[in-house]
């Protein structure tokens, strides 16, 4: 047959008899053999593309129009791309309708024209898929190119971010008042001010140092099977409490929580820790109170016990040492008897007022003439046991304070440095004001005799309830002395002195002399 005498194909007739059966089909084998993207696709949107697919094929097919196929080329692209699906999936999908005509063609018309009827379908798919595969490309280059320029432009906002980040970060790290450090592999490689400053080190001093430098050995072993330990997400281990060893040998309570993190590419311990000294003090002086009334109660119980039998003991003796007939050593005994009965009420009075609760009445007090007044009041004391008193008292301004628990307190220490002093020696009492590490201004007087030299390890535990190295008394004195000035929020300490002699320093608030303050 000659080109002249080709018969064209009815493609028209062929689209329309076959429209249903087509989309059908392309639909089914879309969502079954082409890939898992398009087996996810819901079917209405297949249904809706593969439609619009295939009017723009008639149309090629027909009238030999490319415009409708070219816009629905642009649309899958897009939409596509926007799914993520890849290149040969749509190419595959577009090809499907070949697939699926092929076999129609065959069965719908002669020899004579299925070879014009195969050139046609090859042609639009032909077209239809360098067409797309142009445009996609394109497509997807351009997207690529602005996703990276995208990405350079968040990349290099997140670095300014980040840097932002590091420095309040860093800043944040350096203000808090908690020490922070980050430890790797047992080595310190970062610390803040607060943590250097505690350790009685600055700057970069503790880098590459170990972190058991700074603990006592004692508490080596909890530490390094906390930081060996490894935490489950989300598991958050509790604070560690150890002692600290600064630059100066000093040795503090200390409380550290350890955290996982990684650091420079590293995992590392990071560890916040904190100055404990307050709260074990605290602790202390809770247990000391707590033991202090306990010790209060059963001091008033057998006080008001033993009162009662013990006034009637005195009571009799004090009618024998009236008989006429009591006589000689008799005489004698029985005045020794009551002698020793009023140093019995004496001590007991003292328990009893240890166990009485501190009241205070604060008014604006001189501290110096309270001093001058007590050594008056002991003039006697003192010429028993031929003691010069000396005085260095500086001027010092009025103290909001109870002006006679605070004669309570220097009699007590008086009393005390009389009976420690050996006959014709000296006593000194001074006063003066100084400034606190805190800044708080504060007044101090001291009491130093020149008797034996009190041994430091007693220096403490002389201010305990009934402790005594004296023959005589209850050893309240002084616990007393201790009660009443940390009731002022004072404290008081004992230090020895070489060759002899000890001093007694009792520390005041200065506090608001305007203020009325009446505390218990």
């Amino acid at each position: 047959m000659k080109p002249s005498e080709i018969i064209q194909f009815d493609w028209a007739d062929f689209l329309h008899r076959y429209r249903d059966a087509i989309i059908r089909e392309w639909v089914k084998r879309l969502r079954t053999e082409i890939s898992e993207r398009y087996s996810q696709r819901p079917e209405s949107e297949l249904q809706q593309t593969i439609s619009a697919s295939f009017e723009a094929n008639r149309r090629f097919l027909i009238f030999g129009e490319k415009d409708e196929l070219d816009r629905f080329i642009m649309h899958i692209s897009n939409l596509r791309l926007e799914g993520g699906f890849p290149l040969g999936d749509v190419q595959k999908a577009f090809d499907l309708f070949r697939h699926i005509a092929l076999p129609l063609l065959a069965n719908s018309c002669g020899i004579e024209t299925f070879h014009q009827a195969v050139v046609d379908l090859n042609d639009c798919m032909a077209y239809t898929i360098y067409q797309f595969s142009d445009l996609f490309q394109k497509l997807h280059r351009r997207r690529l190119i602005e996703y990276a320029r995208k990405l350079k432009t968040e990349v290099s906002f997140k670095t300014a971010e980040l840097r932002e980040s590091e420095l309040k970060y860093k800043t944040l790290v350096e203000d808090i008042t908690d020490g922070y450090v980050v430890i790797h592999e047992g080595l310190i490689v970062f610390t803040n001010r607060a943590f250097s400053a505690m350790h009685g080190y600055g700057g970069s001093d503790l880098l590459g140092k170990t972190f058991l430098e700074f603990i006592i050995p004692c508490d080596h072993e909890s530490i390094l099977s906390r930081l060996h330990q490894i935490p489950v997400d989300g598991e958050d281990f509790p604070a560690l409490e150890y002692y600290r060893i600064t630059r100066t040998g000093e040795i503090s309570p200390t409380e550290i929580k350890f955290k996982t993190i990684h650091y420079g590419a590293r995992w590392s311990q990071i560890g916040i820790c904190r100055d404990i000294t307050e709260r074990v003090e605290l602790g202390k002086k809770m247990r000391e109170a707590e033991r202090l009334a306990d010790i209060a109660q059963i001091a008033t119980s057998l006080s008001h016990e033993i009162r009662n039998p013990l006034s009637a003991i005195k009571m009799n003796l004090q009618i024998l040492q009236r008989h006429p007939e009591l006589v000689g050593n008799d005489r004698r005994r029985v005045d020794i008897a009551v002698h020793e009965m009023h140093r019995i009420e004496s001590i007991l009075q003292e328990v009893l007022d240890f166990a009485k609760p501190v009241m205070l009445e604060k008014t604006p007090c001189s501290l110096n003439p309270i001093l001058m007044q007590t050594i008056e009041l002991l003039e006697m004391k003192f010429a028993e046991k031929r003691l010069d008193v000396i005085l260095d008292l500086d001027e010092l301004p009025d103290l909001l304070m109870d002006g006679r628990k605070i004669e309570q307190v220097a009699l007590n220490l008086l009393l005390n440095a009389a009976e420690a002093a050996p006959d014709g020696t000296t006593i000194r009492v001074s006063s003066r004001r100084w400034k606190s590490a805190h800044k708080i201004p504060e007044a101090i007087f001291e009491v130093e005799d020149e008797g034996e030299t009190i041994p430091q390890v007693l220096c403490e535990t002389i201010f305990k309830p009934f402790f005594t190295t004296k023959s005589r008394g209850a050893g309240l004195g002084l616990s007393v002395v201790r009660r009443l000035v940390e009731a002022h929020g004072g404290r008081v300490s004992v230090t020895g002195r070489i060759p002899r002699g000890s001093v007694f320093t009792v520390t005041l608030p200065e506090g608001d002399v305007h203020a009325n303050d009446s505390s218990g």
